[in-house]
């Protein structure tokens, strides 16, 4: 009986054996080969007065340049990146007879896009359009209020406008978020927009 057991035993060990030498060996993991280090920076229009500099940016690959806005300053800096190394300002674009403060940047093909809140934050906002290479304005929609972020489709023929729709400070005026689609298949002189609210889930 002993003798038996004994030989079940030798052989379960020659099996784990024979598994454990089948097994692929378990590596150890290479050490990092990705090391990340700046090559350049870049100080946004008015940071120097204690305004917040830029805070979201767009790049054109077309004409290597980054639109970032400065919320602060209710402006947008043009940024030429042709020489990473070297980042150069081309224009800081005054914003303030649009509205009371940029939130948002895109580009697509050679049109920029920069959300606007309106002077009153919880009146309906607007997108202006501008031409990416010369900064001319090509013309501006109205959204919804305090159009917060945007970005365009793929094919750019429309642009997705989320609006915040935030309160007054008293909280005695709430619009309503909501989400504008701008149809652009028409050209910018030619766009309409189509904005959805969320009233019809409001207790869901």
């Amino acid at each position: 009986m002993q003798l038996r057991t004994f030989a079940r035993f030798r052989a379960a060990a020659t099996a784990t054996t024979a598994l454990l030498a089948a097994a692929p060996a378990i590596a150890t993991p290479p050490p990092s080969s990705i090391e990340v280090r700046p090559l350049a920076s870049y100080v946004g229009s008015g940071a120097a007065n204690g305004e917040t500099g830029i805070e979201i940016a767009a790049y054109d690959p077309r004409t290597r340049r980054v639109f970032a806005i400065n919320a602060g300053a209710n402006s947008v800096d043009v940024i030429d990146l042709r020489d990473p190394a070297a980042p150069r300002r081309v224009a800081v674009l005054d914003f303030r007879p649009f509205g009371g403060g940029v939130n948002s940047v895109a580009v697509s093909g050679r049109r920029v896009a920069v959300a606007v809140e309106a002077a009153v934050k919880t009146d309906p906002g607007r997108v202006v359009f501008l031409n990416a290479r010369t900064l001319a304005y090509r013309g501006q929609v109205t959204v919804g209020a305090l159009p917060d972020m945007l970005t365009f489709t793929p094919d750019g023929d429309y642009l997705l406008v989320a609006n915040e729709g935030e309160p007054d400070t008293t909280y005695t005026v709430d619009p309503e978020g909501s989400i504008s689609i701008v149809d652009l298949r028409n050209g910018v002189a030619g766009a309409t927009v189509a904005t959805a609210g969320f009233t019809a889930f409001n207790g869901q």
